[in-house]
């Protein structure tokens, strides 16, 4: 997460939504409010003591491994070549030359054929 702004951002989203989270939840029942509060408090006292490595060690939690630093820069997207890209190679899909069906066919014979006044209210 030390690289990544984006997750940055996200955590620090996420603590701003749990601090709102207390005045509104204050109108509702109080007996939800006592929930939330002490669960939360406990999930996050729960979340401190495993991050202490000997808790870890005695409970026997294995350890993440870390993952490597990668030093070459990685290649940025641009969101308008990305999508000029997909344009042009979707007009060069569509203009394949097509062979006409015998739908297509029966289509314009049936459209050539002078219409039948006869049934005509």
């Amino acid at each position: 997460m030390q690289g990544n702004p984006a997750a940055v951002t996200i955590k620090n989203v996420s603590r701003v939504f749990a601090v709102l989270t207390v005045p509104f939840t204050m109108s509702f029942p109080k007996a939800i409010f006592c929930y939330w509060i002490t669960s939360n408090l406990f999930s996050l006292g729960y979340g401190l003591v495993l991050k202490v490595p000997g808790v870890k060690k005695a409970l026997g939690v294995p350890e993440i491994p870390k993952q490597p630093v990668v030093t070459a820069p990685r290649p940025s997207i641009d969101l308008y070549t990305a999508l000029k890209q997909a344009k042009t190679a979707s007009q060069q899909s569509t203009s394949l030359p097509i062979e006409p069906t015998e739908v297509a066919n029966q289509i314009t014979s049936f459209s050539s054929r002078p219409s039948i006044r006869g049934l005509e209210i």
